[in-house]
C-alpha cells in the first residue's frame, strides 16, 4: 500500500481546443454593434462555418459561434431598420418641401 502523501495526483483530461472561427465570429459580432453594421455579415459567415466545424471536430466554442451569429443578425436588423427610417424621413421631408408654399422674397 502506498502512503497517501506520496500518491499520484488524479489525471485531468486535456481540454479540447476552442475553434478559432468561433472566436472570430464573436469578435466580429461585438464589433458590428459598435462600428459599421456590415461587419455583421462576417460574423454570420464565421458563425455558421464555426458551428459546422465544431459539429465535425468536437472542438469547444459552440456558444461563442452562436453568440457571434446572433449578434451579426441583430446588427443587420439594426442596419435595415435605420435604413428604412432614413428613407422614410427623406421621402416625407421631400414631400413636405414640394408642398410648401413658394417664398415671396
Amino acid at each position: 500500500m502506498t502512503d497517501p502523501k506520496y500518491a499520484y495526483p488524479p489525471q485531468v483530461p486535456p481540454r479540447r481546443p476552442t475553434n478559432s472561427m468561433a472566436i472570430a465570429a464573436l469578435i466580429l459580432g461585438i464589433a458590428s454593434l459598435f462600428t459599421c453594421q456590415l461587419v455583421g455579415i462576417g460574423a454570420i459567415i464565421c458563425g455558421n462555418r464555426a458551428r459546422n466545424e465544431i459539429r465535425g471536430s468536437g472542438e469547444e466554442g459552440d456558444g461563442m459561434a452562436l453568440a457571434g451569429l446572433i449578434l451579426g443578425w441583430v446588427s443587420l436588423a439594426i442596419l435595415v431598420l435605420v435604413s428604412l427610417f432614413m428613407i422614410a424621413y427623406f421621402v416625407l421631408f421631400g414631400a413636405a418641401l414640394l408642398n410648401a408654399p413658394a417664398s415671396s422674397y
